[in-house]
């Protein structure tokens, strides 16, 4: 009776033992799969493993290869400024994108592709960093992995960045509107008199017909006003504009007492 006990307990061991091997050796066959996959595209014309896009750092490689938002580039020409110790050399044979906003030249990780979490004005700096290299280097594929799959398609991720992009210029295009009606206004501190805030015909940077008075901008969700330039004759804006304190109605520059 103990020796059947003893035997159907050892049964079962041995059985989960085996799924659990089985289970296992699933995975690590799965890995070793789609590693020979990114590795037999790596003759595919225009598709990069990081593995392969490594190589081409002017050494094991001749030519110098970088990507930007997974779009891979020959800047075999700009030599000067990324061949090993020149001051962009750590883009070399990488996708780095988070760097060309960070300036974080030492990021080895795995996320130093990964930018949904950055701002809009860093994501759209990150576009214009990628349409540069389009118009001064050959363009020469994509790298599969974070923004491109193993058949060179968009991935879910790039799609996602790719409508976060749309929301960002909807967003940078209100913003302009915005400051064409608030502009913002200009800016100066000094001991004697500490901040001083006054509006002229264009101050920031904003060109227009009239000055303005200075005026507190609240924004719901934003911790401190702005300091915005009111066209009085034509606004009819209420609530959230509001006169600094001590400052003439009328006038075009005040000091800001914090």
């Amino acid at each position: 009776m103990v020796c059947t006990a003893v035997l159907n307990n050892f049964k079962l061991i041995v059985s989960i033992a085996v799924v659990l091997a089985a289970y296992l050796y699933h995975i690590k066959l799965k890995l070793h799969y789609e590693d020979f996959l990114k590795d037999s595209n790596d003759d595919k014309i225009g598709l990069f493993s990081a593995r392969k896009l490594g190589e081409f750092d002017g050494e094991t490689q001749s030519d110098l290869y970088l990507a930007v938002l997974g779009t891979v580039f020959n800047v075999t020409e700009g030599n000067r400024h990324y061949k090993k110790g020149a001051a962009y050399n750590y883009f070399i044979g990488k996708d780095g994108s988070r760097a060309l906003v960070t300036g974080n030249f030492k990021d080895e990780s795995d996320e130093k592709d990964h930018v949904m979490d950055l701002s809009c004005n860093d994501l759209l700096t990150l576009v214009h960093w990628r349409n540069t290299f389009r118009k001064k280097y050959k363009e020469v594929g994509v790298v599969m992995g974070r923004f491109y799959d193993t058949d060179g398609q968009e991935t879910a991720y790039m799609k996602e960045f790719v409508n976060k992009i749309k929301q960002c210029e909807v967003k940078k295009e209100t913003a302009k509107r915005e400051d064409q009606k608030y502009p913002p206004c200009n800016v100066a501190w000094s001991a004697g008199e500490g901040t001083k805030v006054w509006c002229t015909k264009s101050s920031g940077g904003v060109k227009r017909s009239w000055i303005g008075v200075p005026r507190q901008l609240f924004t719901p969700g934003v911790e401190k006003p702005r300091c915005i330039c009111l066209n009085e004759i034509e606004s009819d804006a209420v609530g959230l504009i509001k006169e600094y304190d001590s400052c003439p109605k009328s006038s075009t520059e005040c000091i800001v007492k914090t």
